[in-house]
């Protein structure tokens, strides 16, 4: 079993990808993978150690899939927003209509009972 002081890691780093040890490989993978400044070195690993290079397809299809997630559900709040802002204008509208029909109700003589009950819209 292999033990490595990961403070150390800076100087292992520096080392060619074919001079590193499997574990001191594995340890600059997992501590520099979202450095892009090493992304060059995380690339020579990969290309010498075959579980490396597997393990950098899975983490980048798994961020791919993250962001394919978050566009889809941009995509749907946007949807959410523009139904919701379009109900409402529907809906207000159609409470506009409903008080130019009580008003006219009115002005034909109905009762403010008959107009409630037709319309929802109280004349007062």
């Amino acid at each position: 079993m292999d033990f490595l002081e990961l403070c150390k890691l800076e100087k292992i780093v520096e080392k060619p990808a074919d001079e590193m040890s499997l574990s001191e490989k594995w340890a600059v993978f997992f501590e520099y993978l979202t450095d892009e400044g090493k992304r060059d070195k995380i690339n020579e690993i990969a290309k010498t150690e075959e579980g490396i290079s597997m393990a950098s397809e899975v983490l980048m299809a798994i961020s791919r899939d993250e962001e394919e997630r978050e566009r889809l559900l941009y995509e749907e709040s946007q949807l959410m927003a523009y139904y919701s802002d379009l109900e409402y204008a529907m809906d207000e509208g159609g409470q506009k209509k409903s008080k130019e029909i009580a008003l006219n109700m009115k002005r034909m003589g109905f009762s403010t009972e008959q107009i409630l009950s037709a319309t929802g819209v109280d004349i007062k």
